[in-house]
């Protein structure tokens, strides 16, 4: 089995542009408070919507290597370099972990029968009006009482309707409380 590389998810950072690092370090700051928040009895669960090539996958994994990570993605693509998580992870060392679960489906239709309680989820799956708002009424309500919902691209000039939904969802809704934003990756716990 091979030894995971350390800091790959920077490495993809700056090879492809996607994250920057300081949304990186933010995930992995977020995942040791999910893990805090947890009951030491159970390994965390992580899901992490729109896997793209893996970045915040590594990144979960990274802070936290005994998290499961259920990484979610509609398609696969032609593009090695953006959308193919399991080269990523083949050339990381997490492939043979059996850390990760992939999924393959559209996230609303995978979230309706989730079956168990989420610590750290991470939205940035699609991001028009419908998708976003679609993620948040089917994933929302299975994050634990103090666990986490990240989402990515939040003020994005290309994505504004990401700004919109979360403005509109989560910001005004009393239930969540904001922990930060770094970047275009702002986050929330989940107070009841």
């Amino acid at each position: 089995m091979t030894t995971p590389k350390e800091d790959f998810s920077g490495y993809l950072s700056d090879w492809q542009k996607y994250q920057t690092r300081k949304e990186i370090d933010f995930i992995r700051d977020c995942v040791q408070r999910s893990v805090r928040n947890s009951s030491p009895s159970t390994d965390p669960i992580f899901v992490n919507i729109g896997a793209g090539a893996g970045t915040s996958t590594i990144a979960i994994l990274e802070a936290y290597p005994r998290g499961v990570v259920f990484s979610i993605d509609i398609v696969a693509s032609g593009s090695e370099v953006y959308t193919n998580e399991h080269l990523r992870l083949d050339e990381s060392g997490w492939a043979e972990t059996g850390r990760v679960i992939r999924v393959w489906g559209d996230s609303k239709i995978v979230g309706k029968l989730w079956p168990t309680k989420i610590n750290l989820l991470i939205v940035d799956g699609g991001h028009e009006l419908d998708e976003i708002s679609g993620d948040i009424n089917v994933w929302a309500d299975r994050v634990k009482k103090f666990g986490i919902i990240m989402f990515h691209d939040y003020n994005s000039r290309h994505w504004p309707k990401v700004k919109e939904v979360i403005d509109e969802r989560i910001i005004s809704d009393e239930k969540y409380e904001f922990i930060g934003l770094v970047d275009t990756m702002i986050a929330f716990v989940v107070k009841k």
